[in-house]
């Protein structure tokens, strides 16, 4: 069945977005080896509670630069915020969702899926890893995604570190995908 076949219509009869599939995947998924180095730098915290945000400073993203997205819960997680959404994204998507809420998202059913992941991902304190296939403003995408939960700060709230990377780590990005150093 094409991916297509699987979307409910829009109501003018086009296929515009929506989920086509989310799937949790282990860490030995091959998408999920560009960032499995940040997978075991939160392995690595030694700290009380879960690893605070400057346990991952800028320098240690290396490539993953511009596919990280923070997430600050509200409503007691009903619902997130992107404090930071991906550049990557947001370029590649058209859209900047920083400061906006995930359930205010176009598509429903995509929306409502990144927030039981992302609640399941804080609320267990644990990393989640999926497998998220979407049409978004008629463009077919497949994300993996690694959720870090961290504490912002010693004496802050928990929240979320994204990382949004190709489903198919063979896949040969579009140079759009990539921001060129300035």
């Amino acid at each position: 069945m094409s991916d297509e076949d699987r979307l409910v219509p829009n109501l003018d009869g086009t296929r515009r977005g929506g989920l086509i599939s989310a799937i949790e995947l282990s860490r030995d998924t091959p998408a999920v080896r560009p960032a499995l180095h940040m997978l075991e730098r939160w392995e690595s915290w030694t700290g009380e509670g879960l690893p605070l945000r400057a346990h991952f400073p800028p320098e240690s993203f290396g490539t993953l630069m511009g596919r990280i997205s923070l997430l600050d819960p509200v409503d007691d997680c009903a619902d997130f915020i992107y404090r930071i959404y991906a550049v990557i994204a947001a370029n590649k998507g058209g859209t900047d969702l920083t400061g906006t809420r995930i359930g205010d998202m176009p598509y429903r059913d995509y929306a409502t899926a990144l927030i039981q992941q992302s609640r399941q991902c804080l609320t267990s304190g644990k990393p989640t890893i999926h497998e998220n296939r979407f049409i978004w403003r008629n463009r077919t995408y497949g994300i993996c995604c690694l959720r870090l939960p961290i504490r912002d700060k010693i004496d802050g709230h928990d929240m979320l570190m994204v990382i949004d990377l190709h489903s198919n780590p063979d896949k040969r990005p579009d140079t759009a995908d990539y921001i060129p150093n300035l």
